[in-house]
């Protein structure tokens, strides 16, 4: 692209020679005979660089250049001033007044060619550097403006959840307190007891469905707390699957815990650990008939503990594996017909290892069954986390 320089001075010839030297490289000249005609020529055609002599009628050099610095948009023109004027005041004056460099009168033709390929290289990369400072601009804002979005919608999304569970928790706990009375005082062996168990699994069903949309909005909106202590895992994986002992036996399975090494104590949020870890063994007796579920514990380093559930379940295809930790996402429609669930549980679970300074990951063979491993830090931190 041709490069476009303004030569400005009353010496006709001295305009000329400029021109006779600038034009075979290439350069658009643009002439003016003093200041007043240049700010009118540089008003219709910005150039990438002003040849700009001192002493001129009318208005000399340096208040052309101050006028010209005081416009934004032509502030950045780069402005070399042509001068026989080179003791240090007259120096000093031109810089003052905006100039970027001077020559020296007389002027050597290759002089003039290297400040000005100099100067107008200067002016491009300014130039580029300050579009692309306004691009990034306009996309910080555009961001800010989405992601100020985002938290407006997950902040109604989190004032609405919590207004629909406080309007349906208290009517859920009275029909499943109503139902579980219901079935103590009927027939064990009646209609009617079936149908009032029936009442109450829903009951309870859809209390954890809310409880878990309530869970998946306060992590998303970063205001999951985390509550650490200091326990023993291999203690809570005791207890646990003794008291979990019933869901697995129910599929006619074996539940078998075992502890590769001292494992010791960590300092994490025993609640949420029990809670990821329920629901992966309550999972793998769900898919799991007359099998084994195995939890094995054992120590990463100082610094992390590992957690897997192994089943020898129906296991999962790659696809599925793949759509594993979707919300909202559950297995096949044959699978979820048959088995049911909500796909918020392993979600949750996952971002609740997370918070744990760990992970929730899975591997899986179709008909081999699955493993799921947890793996949380041995120093959780305390408070709200995003």
């Amino acid at each position: 692209m041709e490069k476009t320089v303004l030569v400005v001075d009353d010496i006709a010839p001295n305009r000329n020679l400029l021109r006779q030297t600038l034009e075979p490289r290439g350069y658009e000249v643009l002439l003016a005979s003093n200041g007043l005609m240049a700010l009118k020529v540089v008003e219709r055609t910005q150039p990438d660089v002003i040849l700009m002599d001192v002493n001129m009628p009318d208005m000399d050099g340096y208040e052309a250049c101050r006028q010209l610095k005081s416009q934004a948009d032509l502030a950045t023109i780069p402005v070399i001033f042509i001068t026989a004027n080179d003791d240090p005041e007259s120096l000093v004056r031109g810089f003052e007044a905006g100039g970027v460099d001077y020559i020296a009168k007389p002027f050597k033709e290759q002089e003039v060619l290297m400040r000005v390929e100099t100067h107008v290289k200067i002016h491009m990369l300014t130039q580029a550097l300050s579009d692309k400072n306004t691009e990034l601009e306009a996309e910080v804002k555009r961001r800010k403006a989405a992601e100020d979005k985002a938290n407006e919608a997950n902040e109604a999304k989190s004032r609405f959840l919590s207004f629909i569970s406080h309007e349906m928790r208290s009517p859920l706990n009275a029909i499943i307190g109503f139902s579980e009375e219901l079935c103590d005082s009927l027939d064990q062996n009646g209609e009617q007891l079936e149908d009032a168990e029936s009442i109450e699994r829903s009951g309870k069903h859809l209390l954890g469905l809310i409880n878990n949309l309530l869970d998946l909005s306060r992590i998303e909106a970063g205001k999951m707390p985390i509550h650490p202590e200091d326990f023993e895992p291999a203690e809570l994986v005791r207890q646990l699957c003794h008291d979990a002992a019933p869901l697995v036996k129910a599929g006619d399975n074996q539940l078998v815990v075992e502890s590769n090494g001292q494992v010791g104590t960590v300092h994490s949020d025993a609640t949420k650990l029990k809670q990821v870890l329920l629901n992966l063994i309550s999972n793998a007796g769900k898919f799991t008939k007359s099998g084994e579920i195995k939890v094995v514990l054992s120590r990463q380093g100082t610094d992390s503990v590992r957690i897997d559930v192994r089943d020898s379940g129906i296991g999962m295809s790659p696809d599925e594996l793949g759509r594993l930790f979707q919300a909202y996402n559950q297995a096949s429609r044959k699978t979820s017909k048959r088995y049911g669930g909500t796909g918020l549980g392993l979600v949750i679970s996952r971002q609740y290892c997370r918070l744990l300074g760990g992970d929730l990951t899975a591997t899986s063979q179709p008909g081999t069954g699955s493993v799921f491993t947890v793996t949380i830090s041995t120093r959780a931190t305390a408070g709200l986390a995003a």
